[in-house]
């Protein structure tokens, strides 16, 4: 039988993939941990009316159901976090990370699958703007990390727009299909989306661009806003106001986020206009209740997949293959035994290494190490047992000493 192929949407990461993607990971959650947020995990599968209870319309159709009815796996990470601090007694605020996979029965497009990773920094118990503004700043801090200087961080919120949508006489039930329309700007462009709002509002259509399009400084934006949203445009006065001159915050009424349970300030964090959105995340105050204990909370999503793909972009050609810093090769079968010992050394001294485990010549097992990139091969023959040292081949020179193990592993050590 021939081998199938993954499922549809899903993939195989192979190891000099994984090798960035580790990375990425690492550089997020470092930053995570930088600002004080704790770990959690949850199970990957949640009963169906869980999973229900926050998922609209669109998201519903998306819930991978297993056989049976009764369970679906996670389609975020907002749900099980919303459901554990329903139900756990965390002293507050709850400030919780979560880096893991969730999975979306959509039509898979390029770059995007049904099996993907996020990672989430959420705080829970605290309706302060202070939380907002932290969020930002470690939004800032994790592009910085990744090398982007100067990311484009853009800030609304919902009261802003639900006033906007009142007062136009836009009515409830098709205010959600307004604003899942100009969530989607980035996918579809703007002239689709004047397109699409012009087929559901009509003239109204134009009112409203009018309005989200507004120019200027945040100055002159916030007191549009205030128009319409008095509260709302104090809360982002405020969250710029705490954000101050560490870096720049754009207020841009446009902006959506077009998940029906957001209440308050939203955001989005793009590192270029070519690059399009990393991150991100607002204020849900009313989703902790549909599980029995109401809480403030307030979120954003780190978009790991895009992450990766840009530090992929930049490793081209100078990735990594392994973490191995030596290959303990033996001159013939017999002295196994002793590249084993050896190769203890070098892992007790904290040195990646390997032995040859396919019982090769000496001449395939440096082609082997550099085929990985190994950068050093510590050869075992008869001389090296009795003197209880190694042969150290440096494989970028093709330099040879006879050394000593534990001068062996200094130099090694040393690169």
């Amino acid at each position: 039988m021939s081998a199938k192929l993954t499922p549809k949407g899903m993939r195989d990461i192979g190891p000099e993939d994984m090798f960035v993607r580790e990375e990425a990971i690492e550089k997020i959650r470092a930053a995570f941990r930088l600002f004080g947020y704790r770990p959690l995990e949850t199970p990957a599968m949640e009963y169906l009316e869980t999973l229900r209870a926050k998922a609209g319309p669109e998201v519903d159709k998306q819930i991978f159901i297993i056989e049976g009815g009764e369970y679906g796996l996670r389609f975020d990470l907002t749900v099980p976090l919303a459901r554990y601090a329903a139900s756990t007694d965390a002293p507050k605020p709850f400030k919780r990370y979560a880096i893991d996979v969730v999975w979306r029965k959509e039509e898979p497009q390029r770059g995007r699958f049904r099996e993907f990773y996020q990672a989430d920094p959420d705080i829970v118990g605290s309706a302060s703007m202070r939380c907002e503004a932290e969020l930002l700043s470690l939004a800032n801090t994790i592009c910085v990390s990744f090398g982007f200087q100067k990311p484009r961080i853009m800030l609304n919120n919902r009261k802003i727009l639900d006033g906007i949508a009142a007062k136009l006489g836009i009515e409830a039930d098709v205010k959600g299909e307004v604003f899942r329309v100009l969530d989607k700007l980035d996918k579809i462009g703007e002239a689709e989306v004047e397109k699409l709002l012009r087929e559901i509002l009509g003239g109204k259509a134009d009112e409203l661009l009018k309005i989200i399009r507004s120019k200027g400084g945040n100055k002159s934006k916030l007191a549009l806003a205030a128009k319409y949203s008095e509260e709302g445009a104090k809360e982002l006065e405020e969250i710029l106001a705490l954000c101050g001159s560490e870096f720049e915050v754009e207020v841009d009424l446009f902006l959506v986020r077009g998940l029906g349970y957001y209440t308050g300030p939203v955001f989005e964090v793009k590192l270029s206009d070519d690059i399009g959105t990393v991150m991100a995340g607002g204020r849900y105050d009313s989703l902790l209740g549909i599980y029995g204990q109401p809480a403030p909370a307030v979120g954003i999503s780190v978009g790991i997949e895009r992450l990766v793909t840009l530090l992929a972009e930049r490793r081209k050609g100078a990735g990594k293959k392994t973490d191995t810093k030596v290959l303990v090769a033996c001159v013939k079968p017999d002295f196994y035994p002793d590249s084993v010992r050896t190769a203890a050394e070098f892992r007790k001294a904290g040195v990646a290494c390997e032995t040859d485990l396919n019982d090769r010549n000496i001449r395939k097992q440096l082609d082997y190490a550099n085929s990985l990139g190994i950068p050093f091969v510590a050869v075992i023959g008869e001389r090296e047992v009795k003197s209880k040292s190694v042969t150290l081949r440096d494989m970028a020179s093709g330099k040879e000493e006879v050394l000593p193990i534990g001068a062996a592993i200094d130099r090694v050590k040393g690169g």
